[in-house]
């Protein structure tokens, strides 16, 4: 598997099979084991960096956010980077999910004959699909049925503002103020669908923004509280320890060693 071993962010989504060896993924800061049915899903901005051992292989697909069929809700929850970026597969998983991968492959490197990419991209879907199933059975309780409700579009349209307004508000009312909706709508559409509050989904997306610039740029931590809109230093220390349980210097360090191969 050939990989780069220095964090890096990609622009497009790369889902990743382990078929072979072991190792290590990195994705957004948190190390994931890798071995035989280790199924990874690495979403556009996401900052990475791999740790392979010798033997280590994986079936690799890679997409841009335009490409895919339009699908329902529980996709587009299923592609948020607040979600799961890492499984473990069963064998008949594995079996399962290899077998698209190897249509997809196969109908890649065929002549295309006018409905190449209508296939590719219907082939794709059945490889999300897989996904978003695998998802449901491993929870008896699923965030699908919150998903067709008037709680899970709010929910959603709440989560793509809030990738547009991070770095500006932390405020729950401004969210609100920006979907024209109430803070107590909003507080419940974000209880149904994640069982936490709006406040705590709003710093989770803020605390792993400033992972990622901790981990992957050379910005001064004085920089990056700035650009996540923390106008003292200060703050942004108190608000990083509180999230991630230790310094945003102590973190840097962290992240840019690498583990033990």
């Amino acid at each position: 598997m050939d990989v780069i071993a220095a964090p890096h962010r990609l622009d497009f989504h790369q889902i990743l099979l382990i078929t072979d060896g072991e190792g290590a993924l990195s994705i957004d800061s948190t190390c994931y084991p890798c071995r035989r049915g280790t199924l990874l899903w690495v979403r556009p901005d996401q900052v990475i960096q791999s740790f392979p051992r010798p033997g280590m292989e994986a079936d690799v697909l890679m997409f841009t956010e335009a490409f895919p069929l339009r699908m329902g809700a529980h996709m587009a929850m299923l592609n948020d980077v607040l979600r799961p970026s890492h499984w473990q597969l069963s064998d008949s998983e594995f079996g399962a999910f290899q077998r698209v991968l190897n249509l997809l492959e196969e109908e890649f490197r065929r002549t295309d004959r006018g409905l190449g990419e209508d296939l590719l991209k219907h082939l794709l879907t059945v490889a999300l699909l897989h996904i978003d199933q695998m998802c449901r059975a491993r929870h008896a309780r699923t965030e699908a049925d919150f998903l067709t409700s008037d709680n899970g579009e709010l929910f959603l349209r709440f989560r793509r503002e809030l990738d547009r307004s991070y770095h500006v508000t932390r405020l729950v009312e401004d969210y609100a103020a920006a979907l024209s909706c109430s803070t107590r709508a909003l507080s419940r559409a974000c209880r149904a669908v994640t069982g936490t509050s709006a406040k705590d989904v709003i710093d989770a997306r803020v605390a792993l923004e400033a992972r990622r610039l901790l981990a992957h740029t050379d910005l001064t931590v004085s920089a990056v509280a700035r650009q996540l809109g923390f106008s003292e230093v200060t703050n942004f220390g108190k608000f990083f320890a509180r999230r991630v349980n230790t310094t945003p210097g102590a973190f840097r360090n962290e992240a840019r060693a690498k583990p033990a191969r």
